[in-house]
């Protein structure tokens, strides 16, 4: 599963055109799955290890990841099918 989550809720289709929408914790802080929301393709990641790729976070294997081919940072670019509001974000190691 990829860990992408927070307190973000997707933009709500334009016409309600679209599937129901969960409505937004009182609190703020249920976590939300956007990974269905990823326009993949779009995805990437600048410096990532060739034995640990981008690829490794769609395939549901814990033991695989994504890691720096350099140091402990990474530089990732996300690109989604809708509008989100992401206002935190959740890697586990």
């Amino acid at each position: 599963m990829f860990p992408l989550g927070g307190a973000a809720q997707p933009a709500a289709a334009a016409g309600g055109a679209g599937p129901a929408e969960p409505a937004p914790a009182a609190d703020g802080t249920a976590d939300t799955n956007l990974s269905s929301y990823l326009d993949k393709p779009g995805c990437y990641c600048k410096n990532e290890n060739k034995s640990y790729p981008w690829t490794n976070l769609f395939i549901g294997d814990s033991r695989l990841g994504l890691q720096s081919d350099a140091d402990e940072q990474l530089i990732m670019h996300f690109e989604f099918q809708e509008f989100v509001k992401v206002r935190e974000m959740k890697c586990s190691s």
